[in-house]
């Protein structure tokens, strides 16, 4: 049998990193690869859909955005979803559920449904963590046995909401934790113990700055107990990407932006960009960043800029400087302190005594 391990998807979500439009735009789209997954479930023959908790983001989701999933769903029969509720999730009403949307009840105990192909999936959800009791789990050792929730590992044994305490599923049969919270998909092996590995599912699309790179879910493939195949993909409509960029060589405003709009097309014009500028730059560079961000915004879905570069000041060019600037700058070298509060000092005040606009 087929099984898919996804979540995170937080459908409805604010966007707040994006523009208004943008981010009506991204909450579309997200759903939208909600729904493809759901097809290619359907249409690939998967049997079962693990969503490891945060398919919604927040109680505030309106009810349209609820009902347009569960008719998504719906519409994937005989494709079964077992979803747990993360942090996110809050308290959504779902309403009436389709047939083929099974919950693990929030009574405080793990649930376990009995799959074909000797598979068992158990689960729990992630605010019931901290009062499930590990002991009582009892999983055959002749299945394939999937346990899913949605929280941060920890190697200790205290007992916290969205917390799964690593050491007391150990020796328990588990051979595949389906975990979701953490929004980057683990890649390698991670191992639960001499039997089972974890794994995150990272989620489905990019949506800020802090989830760089691919985005998708796992495809399991399990025969007679045993897995057969397992795989990571991707139906993301964006990624978002950051790049950096050396302006070190820049000596004008038009290297630096043919520089950064080389880099924003090496990215993709349909991604989500954060473009860093790093490395130094002289004294009497223009850099002009509203103007570059305008320029590059033919380029990529979103550009955010953000200015990692540091100013290149010739000390002994300045030891015989006698004007205003060359005192400043000595001034502020006479003094110790951490460098890059003596560089935040001297870029302002040399703009200040060049008549350029300041951003603070």
């Amino acid at each position: 049998m087929k099984i898919i391990h996804t979540g995170d998807v937080h459908l409805g979500s604010s966007m707040l990193a994006l523009p208004t439009e943008k981010a009506k735009i991204r909450r579309v789209e997200i759903a939208d690869t909600f729904r493809k997954l759901t097809v290619y479930a359907k249409e690939s023959g998967v049997d079962a859909v693990l969503i490891a908790g945060d398919l919604f983001d927040g109680e505030k989701v309106s009810r349209a955005v609820v009902d347009e999933t569960l008719a998504t769903i719906r519409a994937a029969a005989p494709v079964r979803f077992f979803c747990v509720f993360g942090n996110h999730d809050g308290k959504t009403e779902l309403g009436e559920l389709p047939e083929n949307l099974l919950l693990f009840p929030n009574t405080g105990r793990q649930t376990t449904y009995v799959l074909p192909e000797r598979v068992t999936l158990t689960g729990i959800d992630g605010d019931a963590l901290g009062g499930m009791d590990y002991q009582a789990l009892q999983l055959p050792e002749d299945h394939y046995n999937i346990f899913v929730t949605h929280g941060e590992i920890a190697n200790h044994t205290r007992r916290d909401q969205d917390v799964v305490c690593l050491p007391l599923l150990q020796n328990k049969n588990v051979d595949y934790l389906a975990l979701g919270h953490i929004h980057v998909p683990t890649t390698g092996v991670e191992r639960l113990d001499s039997r089972g590995k974890y794994r995150y599912c990272g989620c489905l699309e990019g949506r800020g700055f802090d989830e760089c790179g691919v985005r998708g879910f796992f495809l399991l493939e399990i025969e007679n107990g045993r897995l057969k195949d397992e795989k990571f993909l991707s139906l993301a409509k964006r990624t978002v990407q950051e790049v950096r960029v050396d302006i070190s060589s820049c000596h004008t405003y038009f290297e630096l932006e043919s520089a950064a709009l080389s880099a924003a097309r090496s990215a993709g014009e349909e991604n989500i960009i954060k473009l860093v500028l790093c490395g130094t730059y002289q004294e009497n560079l223009r850099k002009d960043l509203s103007v570059l961000k305008t320029r590059l915004s033919d380029h990529a879905f979103f550009v955010k800029i953000e200015d990692c570069s540091k100013l290149r000041i010739d000390y002994e060019a300045c030891k015989n400087d006698v004007s205003e600037r060359g005192e400043f700058i000595r001034e502020v070298k006479r003094y110790a302190m951490d460098e890059s509060l003596r560089e935040e000092i001297l870029e302002v005040g040399l703009k200040a005594l060049a008549g350029e606009e300041i951003d603070l």
